[in-house]
């Protein structure tokens, strides 16, 4: 009876910790587990690829839009940008998924696609017109949240792309490059990279990173005490404006003197 009543009580705390509440199982359902969550990964500054804030255009050859019947060819030169589900539209073929591709790669899905529906091989290439790619500047940054991603940039120029505030701890920057199974997070001594020349530390900025610089012990108290303040002020700003309109009315309406001052 007592080996009945124990194994009774494990099969029913094994299926109490295997069940999930509804809510918890749609948020697991819309977690990733790999990368920032994008639908468009890569490394762009080795080999740029299709991100959904960029453009892009199709090279073709002129003697080949002039081909009777297939005059619609002329609509790939256009400058597309990407639709918001990650399309673009391709003559005789229709709406096409690009998210993440290189341009080698897009002008070879392109010209397979096409090769269904025209009877000749189209010799076209792809060109990202524009690509709006970003990191991210967080905590005692004079520019915060997304910042464009250049060519080439490292860890000193970005700073100097961000700035920072009198409050920020220059002594220790973290870049953090974040994932949903090893996120990497690298303590920077700026300050030293600033005053010894040593660029070690000068680290290649990729898409998504994340400049953290948090504040210094003085600079978490200045923060702490404007945060403690701020509701003050801006109480105390509010009865001085209510007082004032107050005073307007009662001036407008006659029932107090309008009192100039001479200096």
């Amino acid at each position: 009876m007592t080996r009945l009543l124990v194994l009774a009580c494990c099969v029913t705390l094994g299926g109490a910790s295997g069940c999930m509440p509804f809510e918890e199982h749609r948020i697991a359902q819309l977690k990733h587990e790999k990368g920032f969550g994008s639908r468009a990964d890569g490394d762009a500054t080795r080999e740029d690829y299709v991100g959904g804030l960029d453009t892009i255009q199709f090279l073709i050859d002129p003697t080949e839009l002039a081909r009777p019947g297939f005059e619609r060819l002329i609509e790939l030169t256009a400058v597309q940008p990407i639709g918001i589900d990650g399309t673009i539209y391709v003559p005789y073929v229709g709406p096409m998924f690009v998210l993440g591709y290189t341009e080698v790669e897009l002008a070879s899905l392109v010209r397979s696609e096409l090769q269904n529906a025209v009877t000749f091989d189209i010799d076209l290439q792809c060109r990202i017109i524009t690509s709006q790619k970003f990191f991210y500047g967080v905590g005692e940054v004079l520019r915060k949240g997304p910042q464009l991603l250049e060519p080439d940039l490292t860890l000193f120029r970005a700073m100097f792309k961000t700035g920072w505030s009198n409050f920020a701890n220059l002594g220790r920057v973290y870049l953090i490059r974040p994932d949903a199974e090893a996120p990497l997070v690298v303590d920077v001594n700026f300050r030293e990279m600033l005053m010894t020349g040593l660029t070690e530390d000068n680290f290649q900025i990729r898409e998504h990173d994340i400049i953290y610089i948090p504040p210094t012990f003085l600079g978490l108290i200045g923060r702490l005490l404007q945060r403690v303040t701020e509701p003050v002020g801006l109480a105390v700003r509010t009865l001085f404006g209510v007082a004032q309109i107050r005073t307007s009315y009662e001036v407008a309406t006659g029932q107090r003197e309008q009192i100039f001052f001479r200096f």
